[in-house]
């Protein structure tokens, strides 16, 4: 394309993001937003998948639909093509991507919905929080160089249940609108894939635990996926039900692997964890004791959550753990960061950096002392990333 190697284009589509970005007004941020969305799914659009992509399997089936219609459909179910009788939200998606005249819409529509709901998000927490222009920015940057665009292009399902249910949690723990259709959105998503039902869960647990707290309870997410799995199997044994049979044999299969021999890539995607657990932390007081304190106090209690649940994954089902750092950790990262110094700008700005350094308790104090080398380290690690994920991660398969 114009000359340009896929991960060319996709550098420059970034570029054009940026340039964009900064000389459009910020009442007008949603326009640099679109654009990148529209280029990631074109860029998509003319990608050839690789022979070992899940898309080359998925694109046989979508022949066969595109060639005899309904009756296809009907026949993937009864026969459980790709577990189609359980997870039927996904054989009706591949049936809708047959309409279109080519195969290649498929992970064009998905990077379409999945990078449109993240932007989505982060556009609204910028506007329901008041971030400014530079805070949104490096957000957003975060979130490009840590979201794992390959993978859901290549592997349609796992990414695109995810960031659903993200989103779909965003709407339903921060803004509280749309409530049933979030509901509904949960369902799909759990029809969708066998691990779709984990952020579902994860959300759910927010919500029901939002006044709880204590070192016992965090044990109990550190370690939950281990107990889980236990359950599952358990209870898999003693029903027919197809979901949790399937939802079991997934986590069963992987529970074997852990972060200590995932190599270089475990490792990055370890890191990304460590980095987003230290924003957790340092933003911790901001998200408590802020002027929003009833939306940030369910945002801060999704996260934290997700990422003890995460680092459970990482000891025993890295997969997941896979999953989970590389579809749902970018946009808490996002969130996380953008909003939380966001907060500390604003609080400076009202009571005067002086008083905040000297005459506020000594946690409060920290961190406004650290807050500009809070910035060089998320801006650092963004741009390394971004590197990596150009370089090292699964975007160099990428290809014209």
């Amino acid at each position: 394309m114009f000359g340009l190697t896929a991960i060319e284009v996709f550098i420059a589509i970034v570029i054009i993001f940026i340039v964009l970005y900064w000389i459009t007004p910020q009442r007008f941020s949603w326009f640099p937003l679109i654009v990148i969305t529209v280029l990631f799914a074109v860029l998509a659009y003319n990608m050839t998948p690789n022979d070992a992509d899940d898309l080359m399997r998925y694109y046989h089936e979508i022949n066969y639909m595109r060639s005899d219609g309904f009756r296809e459909l009907e026949r993937a179910i009864n026969d459980d093509v790709y577990e189609f009788n359980t997870y039927r939200v996904c054989a009706y998606y591949f049936y809708f991507i047959s309409r279109f005249p080519n195969n290649d819409w498929l992970q064009t529509v998905t990077i379409f919905i999945v990078y449109g709901l993240m932007f989505l998000v982060i556009y609204k927490a910028s506007r329901h929080f008041n971030v400014d222009k530079l805070n949104t920015f490096l957000g957003i940057m975060f979130f490009i160089s840590t979201y794992w665009y390959y993978d859901v292009a290549s592997g349609i399902r796992n990414g695109l249940a995810f960031t659903v249910a993200c989103a779909c949690a965003y709407y339903h723990l921060v803004e509280r609108k749309n409530i049933i259709l979030c509901y509904v959105g949960y369902l799909l998503v759990c029809f969708m894939h066998p691990t779709g039902f984990i952020p579902v869960v994860l959300a759910i647990i927010t919500e029901i635990t939002l006044n709880t707290s204590g070192k016992f309870f965090n044990f109990l997410l550190l370690f939950g996926i281990v107990g889980g799995g236990a359950i599952l199997k358990s209870l898999s044994e003693r029903t027919n039900s197809s979901f949790i049979q399937s939802v079991a044999g997934e986590a069963e299969s992987h529970m074997s692997a852990t972060i200590f021999v995932a190599g270089t890539m475990g490792l990055v995607n370890f890191s990304a964890l460590l980095i987003v657990t230290f924003f957790l932390i340092y933003v911790s007081y901001y998200f408590l004791h802020g002027d929003y304190t009833p939306q940030l106090k369910r945002l801060f209690k999704f996260s934290s959550i997700n990422i003890y649940f995460m680092i459970g994954s990482a000891i025993s089902n890295i997969l997941l753990f896979f999953r989970l750092t590389r579809w749902i950790l970018p946009i808490i990262g996002t969130l996380l960061f953008m909003i939380g110094m966001q907060i500390q700008g604003d609080q400076i700005k009202k009571e005067g950096i002086v008083k905040l350094t000297y005459y506020t308790p000594l946690n409060q104090s920290i961190r406004i002392k650290t807050r500009s080398v809070v910035y060089i380290l998320y801006t650092a690690y963004t741009a390394v990333h971004f590197w990596y994920l150009c370089a090292g991660s699964s975007l160099h398969w990428i290809m014209f």
